[in-house]
């Protein structure tokens, strides 16, 4: 019997109602469950389109691979040149190079702001950052004082402080004394300073560089913040041969438990954990909008009980049972829910390869003032599933509800 109500269901379907505002209320049911549906497929490739942006603009001046202190990340450690130089006697690695990160306060004349000092080995971060590739103005590491040390200033710190690149003007930093006595009749004692000249400006279209970072010799960051062998990290680059995670397998085997490796992605995760948290609460939002839209599969059921109430007169004289035709009324909801659904997510899937390919929606600003003029748009097919079962899931939910609608005719 279930069967012939299958067949019952899906011919109803599809049949003309002798009431044309019953084929124009389903077509609206049908259309709103393939709304909702198209919305979530969109919105989800929008975000993996985004996750995907994050991860391309990850390779300028982050390392393949980052290794901090598992307990306390960002802080510093000693003995970093000897562990950097064990790291590096590592078959897998090519360069390994200790780093020194730190927050300070830079001064230009009258203009001041906040920044992050790096320090570096300048002889050998190029080996594992391409800090060259960024410049935009001056030239790094080029000694334009005979008594500072040379720095790389982000955009944002040097627009902040109105950096006269290439001149004899010196960056001033400031950093709180981290060990000694403090004189309190002088404030300023509370406080050690270094200087460096102003050799080269670097962009990367990335806030979390471009907002505030400043780049100076190790040894000057070590005198700074008042360190001897001790780093905040040690950047490691591998050989282009070698698997990530062998390489992370065999750096960890070597130092142990108490440092952590960090690949691009474990680097960043703060950014992709907002982006997928933003991603799957999106999900939700447009799950309850296809479950305010489905309220319709019922309305429209309610009218479609009303319309066929012959025919189950009919049904009922020929033998057929209450059940049987409740079950007719749960799968004609069923496939309404799900014709709408395949629908929607077909309309989404190829909205969504069509702006990937394409990019017919454009951001709305000067592109000249944009790394990217089209939203950016990934298609996972993965992201089908957990769409077309929340539809399944309400679908069968209107399927329960839709027989006591025919129990109490």
């Amino acid at each position: 019997m279930s069967k012939t109500s299958l067949r019952i269901a899906f011919r109803y379907l599809f049949s003309r109602k002798s009431h044309s505002v019953v084929n124009v209320i389903s077509a609206v049911t049908v259309a709103g469950v393939a709304v909702a549906v198209a919305a979530m497929v969109v919105v989800m490739s929008v975000f993996n389109g985004f996750n995907s942006l994050i991860a391309s603009r990850l390779s300028e001046l982050d390392p393949i691979l980052k290794v901090e202190l598992s307990s306390s990340p960002g802080k510093a450690f000693a003995d970093a040149d000897s562990l950097a130089a064990l790291i590096e006697s590592l078959p897998e690695i090519t360069a390994a190079t200790p780093t020194l990160e730190q927050r300070a306060l830079a001064v230009i004349g009258q203009y001041q702001t906040p920044v992050r000092v790096k320090g570096v080995c300048i002889n050998s971060y190029s080996n594992v950052a391409a800090l060259d590739s960024v410049i935009i103005d001056g030239h790094p590491w080029h000694d334009f004082h005979p008594y500072a040390p040379p720095s790389v200033l982000s955009v944002g710190v040097a627009n902040a402080l109105r950096a006269p690149v290439g001149s004899s003007h010196l960056l001033h930093l400031y950093a709180p004394r981290r060990v000694g006595r403090i004189n309190p009749a002088n404030p300023t004692t509370a406080f050690r300073s270094d200087s460096a000249s102003l050799s080269a400006v670097f962009a990367v279209n990335q806030p979390e560089f471009d907002a505030d970072m400043v780049y100076v010799p190790i040894g000057l960051a070590r005198k700074l913040f008042q360190f001897s062998t001790e780093a905040t990290a040690i950047e490691v680059e591998t050989t282009p041969e070698t698997d990530i995670g062998d390489a992370i397998t065999a750096i960890a085997g070597l130092i142990g438990p108490e440092y952590t490796v960090l690949d691009r992605m474990e680097q960043h995760k703060s950014s992709f954990r907002i982006v997928n948290v933003e991603k799957w609460m999106s999900f939700l939002l447009l799950a309850f909008i296809l479950l305010i839209a489905s309220f319709n599969v019922i309305s429209t059921m309610t009218l479609l009980i009303i319309e066929k109430e012959p025919n189950a007169y009919t049904l009922k004289a020929l033998g057929a049972s209450s059940g049987f035709i409740r079950s007719i009324y749960s799968f004609q909801s069923v496939f309404i829910t799900m014709a709408g659904a395949l629908a929607g997510a077909l309309a989404g899937s190829l909205l969504s390869l069509g702006q990937q390919s394409f990019g017919w929606v454009k951001l709305a600003a000067d592109p000249a003032s944009l790394s990217l003029s089209a939203y950016p748009v990934e298609f996972h097919a993965a992201d089908l599933i957990p769409i077309l079962l929340t539809a399944a899931i309400i679908g069968s939910a209107t399927a329960v509800i839709t027989p006591c609608l025919t129990t109490r005719r």
